[in-house]
């Protein structure tokens, strides 16, 4: 977001914050699933970092439509002022 007034105008990008957790939340359930296919013969650290990766999967997923939400609609892809002169009101 940057503007100059009171009203912040809206950039055609991705938020960089969420889409940033999502890569971490992805990362670290992929550590998880790592971790617990180490040892062979643990079945339930199997199952549980299935778990952990299946959630994590679905958690990142939210949080990149998150911060690309404004990419999926493209009533919202135009810029309204384009084509106003500056400082020119009706």
């Amino acid at each position: 977001m940057t503007g100059r007034g009171k009203v912040p105008m809206f950039k055609m990008r991705p938020n960089m914050g969420t889409l940033t957790m999502a890569i971490v939340v992805l990362l670290l359930g992929a550590l998880f699933l790592y971790d617990g296919h180490r040892d062979p013969g643990d079945i339930p650290a199997h199952n549980r970092s299935n778990l952990i990766f299946a959630i994590s999967v679905v958690i990142s997923g939210l949080l990149f439509i998150l911060s690309t939400g404004r990419m999926w609609f493209k009533h919202l892809w135009h810029d309204r002022y384009a084509g106003k002169k500056r400082g020119s009101r009706r």
